[in-house]
């Protein structure tokens, strides 16, 4: 069941002060009690966040173990338990078995999927490249995407626009001109056609994956993905081998990282790492920066007041100029409200692990292999420690109470040593487009569509995200 009621108001803490009717956005209603078997095949390639129970949302772990599986299945959600199983006991961790399945035609065994000395030679060359004052540099290129953007709005007129489509061609503009030093249009289309198709089928991957079906067992999606990794990677690998021909700048991420070493062997990337590593932030990257945006726009058109907010912040400190570097950490409402935004609708909704060591936690026994679950969506609307977890609140995030907020009570790029490497892109590149964008359009609600939160992989409005864009 979807839900789009007001829930109860838990007092002073919990109110905006802004002027306006609280909004409580769409949101899932969970399962009360584990979905059987049979019931769960039918709902998780529809919806995963509709197979996580209710018990997630109100206790600090709620395991099942599965006889049928002969493994054990625990959602993890309170904020001391998420600390010490995902970060203090981070070394007896892998990445689960389900997420490697879902990327291995894709991006293989890439920063995101490898464990062990694998994963830690490919984080030691990328970790340079995602350096705060490597990324600030960016800024211009994408205050470049918004208003390429924005000129289509204009040319447009104002009218009811899907901005989840929007949104996606923006940020993977953003990938393009700053991490491939290309602005090629139709590569672009190329990328974000196999993106859509791979990552729309990925449920039923995910859903075969903790049933432990076989590999060579096709489900309704397999060939798609099939085609659309292998039309990925070969973009990619099209892209490198440009590169390698023409030479030229190493000012973007790709000419960076092709020329990137390791900082304790000297060794370079190889061939398939750098196809890899460069699938894995198109296929990532750009996804997830899309649906936070498109997220923030809905919640902005539903909440008119904190709309005008932005709009008259971005005035104040950048006035009629391109938003730059040095306004950045100025925005602070636009920061606030995408950081509610990311609570509500976390970009990717679900961490997931396996433990190469026991485990206790709490009162639990987690042998070797259970299957660790740290359902981000359920950890961010947590009925014990969120005030209305539901409605939509960005003073949540001013200074003095975003102090007192457990660094695993919000984890909208993950936590521990796996954190998101892109994380600091994607705050300065959403501040920057989001900042753009109100300063250029009004967003308005249709009246009609809720859109429902589904999991795949990122977290998206099911039907898209229709909005009146009125350009300014």
């Amino acid at each position: 069941m979807l839900t789009n009621n007001p829930g109860p108001n838990d007092g002073p803490a919990a109110a905006s002060t802004q002027a306006g009717t609280p909004l409580y956005p769409p949101a899932i209603t969970p399962p009360e009690a584990p979905l059987p078997l049979l019931k769960f095949l039918r709902q998780f390639p529809k919806n995963p966040l509709r197979s996580v129970p209710r018990g997630a949302y109100e206790q600090d772990i709620f395991v099942l173990r599965a006889k049928t599986l002969n493994v054990a299945y625990a959602w993890i959600t309170g904020p001391e338990l998420i600390e010490e199983i995902l970060i203090r006991r981070a070394g007896a961790l892998n990445k689960s078995r389900v997420e490697k399945q879902v990327f291995d035609r894709s991006v293989g065994d890439s920063v995101l999927t490898a464990d062990g000395a694998r994963w830690r030679w490919q984080r030691r060359v990328l970790a340079p490249l995602f350096r705060h004052q490597e990324i600030i540099a960016y800024v211009p290129r994408m205050s470049q995407a918004a208003e390429q953007h924005i000129a289509v709005w204009q040319a447009s007129g104002p009218g009811l626009r899907n901005v989840e489509e929007d949104m996606t061609q923006a940020t993977l503009a953003v990938i393009m001109r700053s991490m491939l030093g290309n602005s090629d249009a139709g590569v672009a289309t190329r990328i974000m056609a196999a993106t859509e198709a791979y990552l729309s089928k990925a449920s039923w991957e995910a859903a075969y994956a903790i049933i432990r079906m076989p590999n060579w067992v096709p489900h309704p999606g397999t060939w798609r993905m099939i085609r659309s990794a292998r039309t990925l990677r070969s973009i990619v690998a099209d892209l490198i081998a440009e590169r390698r021909a023409i030479g030229g700048a190493d000012d973007d991420l790709l000419g960076r990282l092709l020329a990137a070493r390791d900082p304790e062997t000297d060794e370079p990337m190889h061939e398939k790492g750098l196809i890899n590593n460069v699938s894995t932030l198109l296929l990532a990257g750009h996804e997830t920066t899309a649906k936070a945006l498109t997220w923030t726009l809905y919640l902005l058109a539903r909440a008119p007041e904190w709309q005008r907010a932005v709009r008259e912040e971005v005035a104040r400190v950048a006035g009629g100029n391109r938003i730059g570097a040095e306004h950045i950490d100025q925005l602070q409402i636009t920061t606030r409200i995408l950081k509610e935004s990311m609570r509500l609708y976390p970009p990717a909704p679900v961490v997931a692990r396996v433990n190469t060591e026991f485990i206790r936690a709490g009162d639990e026994n987690l042998p070797v292999g259970s299957n660790l679950v740290f359902p981000v969506y359920a950890i961010h609307r947590h009925r014990k420690y969120w005030q209305d977890p539901d409605r939509f609140d960005p003073d949540r995030f001013l200074p003095e109470n975003e102090k007192r907020i457990p660094r695993t009570q919000y984890m909208p790029f993950g936590a521990g040593p796996r954190i998101c490497i892109g994380q600091a892109f994607a705050m300065i590149e959403t501040v920057t487009l989001l900042a753009s964008f109100i300063r250029a359009a009004e967003f308005d609600w249709d009246g009609k569509h809720k859109p429902e939160p589904i999991s795949r992989i990122t977290l998206r409005p099911a039907g898209g995200m229709p909005l009146l864009v009125r350009p300014l």
